[in-house]
């Protein structure tokens, strides 16, 4: 709607005094004479011919512009053509330069033998590589550049043959001395021959290109020409059909009637102020009559313009504050002051919705009367924000966990109390800084969060975490997309809880239920070990007794002796494990130890199948943890068999689709494990197979069971990727489904090949040092006779005096690692403290002690008691032709 102020300055007093409203915004104005008169009227004499001088310009500015397009376009090919000959150019000189570089490299590592010198060889291959790949991509579509560039790479492959040769036969010979064979290599040229050839054919290029570019910027030069002279043509016409246009414009100008041109012109001057602004403007009498009122104040107002003009600005302020309004009207209508502003001030709507407003009020003089001018807008919405940020803030200090608020590009924009504790800053010295960079995250994880958090809006990882003050936090990360009204993100929120108490507590509550397991093995492998131990006692005693067939005793005593440390094995293998440890997992492997125990733990009545196809996948996690879940379903099943039955485990190769992905929690697509745990018991009733994996919850009699076994089994099957699904009906069984990701880790493990042949020594002195008297005389026996030289130690601190009372002549240190007093770490460290780069082998009866930790990469070999003495020579044999581990 077009605002006619003229009509409505002329007509403001009558309107008032007659007692009717005006039309506030007219769209015509009338003459003295009550014509109506349109403000795009035009005197009938005008001339027409200024039209087409006008088509005439526009036709001839569009022709020029063509042709200037058309040469422009020539123009920026040829400077294409140019940048690319420069650029063909350029790699082919750098690609001379890199195979130089190569070259020189490998000169300075035959004279010397210096490794550094091959840097600048690598460096070179690696340029002219690059440069090879440059060059591909800038001959595409030239044909002959194509050949040139094969030519050169064939050179370069012979070249870079010829440097690789010599340097693999430096490399053989590590004196300084260069060998005849490599000088001779060298001598023969074919390195010369082959950076003659390239640097020929690369003359080649460069002086085809040089061609190139002459031709090129000859016609470019052309092109350029025409357009200066098409460009300067079509301003000179232009310019004449402008001047003509104007001259004629100037003369239909003077014949316009000038009362018209001043009423245009004060109306749409007003007008497009008026109606073209976004806040409300409301032109008010000193009785706070309303005459005038933009579209942008009716539409705050809720009302609308024609019946709006006439009523009183108090009908839109609250009651209330009637009195509040007319005092601030009198003392600003009494004052000097222009202008006064005013913010948070109450209006209210025609509907009664009452809303905030700021803006301020302006003297308006006519020659009649004294108005004011009210410019206000609505700042509901910008309090309801402020509100709801304030809200938000309050809510983010009464967090606990740390939360970050990010820019898109990962930097710090604010934080709460709780991550400003975590990381030990302040919140305006965190600002700025990357989120990575203050959990030190730059890795994969971080790189993968990421990617899902963009494509997704959201991502969750744990991540262990050591604080500035030393402290190793275990923390839950949950990342999302901060987004504007539009969707568009325009942030990141961090939240990082932590969860160490709770991974602690996990695992507590998983040893435990390791040990409940355990106890159910022990009358088990008890009965085994008994049947193992008596053969051995009764072949001894036989032995002792003097019996006629010693050797068939002896090799019973072994058999058993075997039997019994590969039973202890796999119980050490169930029971300990590295806990958190994720690896690359042979299912097989862990299926087949397990079906032992369970055939001597289970009872008779209970058939036990295992079933695992020979190209099983391997899964990524821990085998302590895969066993103990398959253990804890075996419990279960033998429970709900009292009188006996079947228990099936198989295993297969199991590809899961999206489908199946989309109906089952935290399963995603792709190659899987499935591992089937069967049993033919009396079933899981419907009305609590719902919450068997509850924490705590059990049907069992108290004392019986603990109700963390199939907890603990979800949460070790959710730890790596998988989900368990279970199938039961009552009186046919239960069947535990276990599904896997398969590794992603590379299954192809490079078999290196070994002598099998255990050697008899050659004089070297070895220490023994255990606290088991028996261990030491056969051990010191098995050595002496295989021309060992060997001394012994009941002791850590006896082994500290002997090794140090032989002055370092010692060649070997086979250390038992649990030993009263100073243990076998403090033992190695002492010995370390001597000679830094002695060989120890470390020997226990555990499997490798997980509780040390790093400590047990220290030692050069680790020998698994009970050892046989064909192991005990392989192995010390192995050490003492490694290298020392300083």
């Amino acid at each position: 709607m077009r605002t006619d102020p003229a009509a409505y300055a002329s007509r403001l007093k009558k309107s008032t005094d007659h007692g009717h409203r005006p039309d506030p915004f007219p769209f015509q104005s009338q003459n003295n004479d009550g014509e109506i008169r349109h403000p795009d009227m035009r005197n009938p004499s005008r001339t027409y011919w200024l039209p087409s001088v006008i088509v005439v310009a526009f036709v001839a500015v569009a022709v020029f512009g063509i042709i200037t397009y058309v040469n422009t376009l020539s123009i920026r090919e040829s400077e294409d053509k140019v940048a690319q000959s420069f650029a063909i150019r350029e790699a082919t000189s750098q690609l001379l330069s890199a195979m130089t570089d190569a070259e020189t490299g490998q000169r300075g590592f035959l004279l010397t033998g210096d490794v550094e010198f091959l840097i600048p060889y690598h460096d070179g291959v690696a340029k002219a590589e690059a440069r090879f790949s440059e060059l591909n991509v800038l001959a595409d579509g030239n044909g002959e550049l194509i050949e040139n560039v094969k030519r050169l790479r064939a050179s370069f492959e012979k070249q870079h043959a010829h440097l690789q040769e010599t340097i693999e036969m430096r490399r053989r010979e590590p004196s300084l001395r260069v060998t005849d064979e490599v000088l001779d290599l060298v001598k023969s040229g074919r390195g010369r021959i082959a950076m003659d050839g390239a640097r020929s054919v690369a003359e080649t290029i460069v002086a085809n290109q040089t061609k190139v570019l002459k031709a090129t910027q000859t016609h470019a030069n052309y092109l350029s020409n025409l357009s200066q002279t098409t460009i300067t043509a079509g301003h000179v016409l232009a310019l004449s059909l402008i001047v003509a246009a104007g001259l004629a414009a100037r003369h239909d100008r003077k014949k316009r009637d000038a009362a018209e041109v001043a009423l245009l012109a004060e109306q749409s001057e007003l007008a497009a102020v008026i109606d073209s602004a976004f806040e409300g403007i409301v032109t008010r009498d000193q009785s706070f009559r309303i005459r005038l009122i933009n579209p942008a104040a009716a539409r705050i107002l809720g009302v609308k313009v024609e019946h709006t003009v006439g009523r009183s600005l108090l009908d839109f302020v609250p009651s209330n504050r009637h009195d509040g309004v007319r005092t601030f009207a009198d003392d600003f209508q009494s004052s000097s002051e222009q202008m006064f502003e005013f913010n948070n001030h109450v209006m209210v709507r025609s509907d009664g919705t009452e809303f905030a407003v700021s803006g301020n009020s302006v003297r308006t003089k006519t020659a009649t009367d004294d108005l004011v001018t009210v410019k206000f807008r609505d700042i509901s919405d910008l309090k309801d924000s402020q509100a709801k940020r304030r809200e938000y803030a309050a809510i983010l200090e009464q967090i606990e966990d740390a939360v970050l608020v990010c820019e898109l590009d990962g930097r710090v924009r604010s934080c709460n109390d709780s991550a400003e504790k975590l990381f030990g800053h302040t919140e305006s010295e965190m600002i700025g800084l990357r989120a990575a960079e203050l959990l030190s995250a730059e890795d994969e994880v971080w790189q993968q969060d990421s990617e899902t958090m963009m494509q997704t809006g959201r991502s969750t990882s744990q991540r262990s975490w050591v604080s500035p003050q030393g402290r190793e936090y275990v923390l839950e990360q949950r990342r999302s997309l901060i987004r504007d009204d539009e969707g568009v993100p325009v942030g990141k929120l961090l939240f990082l809880i932590d969860i160490t108490d709770r991974i602690r507590e996990e695992a507590n509550e998983r040893r435990n239920q390791r040990l409940e397991s355990i106890g159910t093995l022990t009358g088990g492998i008890a009965h085994d070990l008994n049947n193992v131990l008596t053969p051995i006692v009764m072949s001894a005693k036989l032995l002792r007794r003097g019996s006629k067939s010693p050797e068939r005793l002896v090799d019973n005593i072994i058999t058993s002796a075997d039997r019994g440390g590969r039973m202890i094995k796999k119980l050490l293998a169930f029971a300990g494990g590295s806990d958190g440890v994720r690896s690359r997992v042979d299912i097989g492997e862990v299926l087949s130890e397990l079906q032992e125990i369970l055939c001597h733990t289970l009872q008779q009545t209970i058939d036990v199948h295992v079933k695992v196809p020979a190209n099983l996948r391997n899964i990524d996690g821990d085998s302590t943890e895969l066993s103990q879940v398959i253990m804890n379903l075996a419990v279960n099943a033998r429970d709900a068999m009292p009188d006996g039955g079947r228990l099936e485990i198989e295993a297969e190769n199991f590809d899961v689709d999206e489908s199946h992905a989309n109906r089952t929690i935290g399963l995603t697509a792709g190659p899987h494990v499935l591992l089937t745990v069967a049993d033919s018991g009396h079933g899981i009733p419907k009305e609590i197979i719902e919450r068997i994996f509850d924490p705590f919850f059990t049907t069992k009699a108290q004392g019986k069971g603990t109700g963390l076994g199939l907890a603990t089994t979800l949460g070790i099957i959710r730890s790596c990727g998988g989900d368990i699904q279970v199938f039961s009906e009552l009186g046919a069984g239960t069947k535990f489904s276990i599904y896997l990701p398969s590794s992603k880790q590379s299954t192809e493990i490079a078999d290196s090949e070994r002598d099998d042949t255990v050697k008899a020594g050659d004089g070297e002195t070895i220490l023994i040092v255990d606290d088991e008297r028996l261990i030491l005389e056969t051990a010191k026996e098995t050595l002496e006779a295989n021309q060992y030289q060997v001394l012994v130690a009941g002791s850590g601190t006896e082994g500290i005096a002997i090794y140090t009372s032989h002055g370092g002549k010692i060649d070997l240190v086979l250390l038992d690692m649990m030993m009263p007093g100073m243990d076998g770490i403090e033992t190695k460290d002492a010995i370390r403290r001597l000679n830094a780069s002695a060989q120890i082998i470390a020997s226990s009866g555990l499997r490798r002690p997980a509780q040390e930790g790093g400590k047990m990469d220290d030692f050069n070999g680790f020998l698994a008691k009970p050892y046989n003495d064909e192991q005990l020579l392989r192995l010390v044999q192995s050490v003492l032709h490694q290298p020392s581990k300083p």
